[in-house]
């Protein structure tokens, strides 16, 4: 009788990071999500002493790959997540969607 391996899990110096949003894709071989952060870029303005923040720029901070299967098996994970913290504290706001039909092949961002 052939027995799974036994686990051990160990969280010792993982990296953790606050992320403004994400950009990924999946195809037959491969998906990926990689995960960034907004940095306010401040610019001279028109008049003496302004600064303006009118940019904003996504440093990307950890790309994760992964087998289709374990990106669905994830997808899934975070729905079930989502659908219990709905049900106790009510629906989260995510803002407009803005993904056209044409786009869903290529990789999407989020943020």
């Amino acid at each position: 009788m052939h027995r799974q391996p036994h686990r051990e899990v160990k969280y010792d110096d993982v990296p953790c990071f606050a992320i403004s949003g994400f950009f990924g894709g999946l195809n037959p071989n491969e998906a990926h999500v990689s995960f960034f952060q907004d940095h306010l870029v401040p610019q001279i303005g028109q008049q003496p002493g302004q600064i303006v923040l009118d940019t904003v720029e996504h440093r990307f901070v950890a790309t994760i790959k992964m087998s289709p299967a374990v990106f669905k098996r994830m997808m899934l994970w975070m729905g079930e997540h989502v659908k219990r913290y709905e049900q106790q504290h009510g629906d989260i706001n995510i803002g407009p969607q803005n993904i056209k039909q044409e786009q869903q092949e290529q990789p999407t961002y989020y943020g």
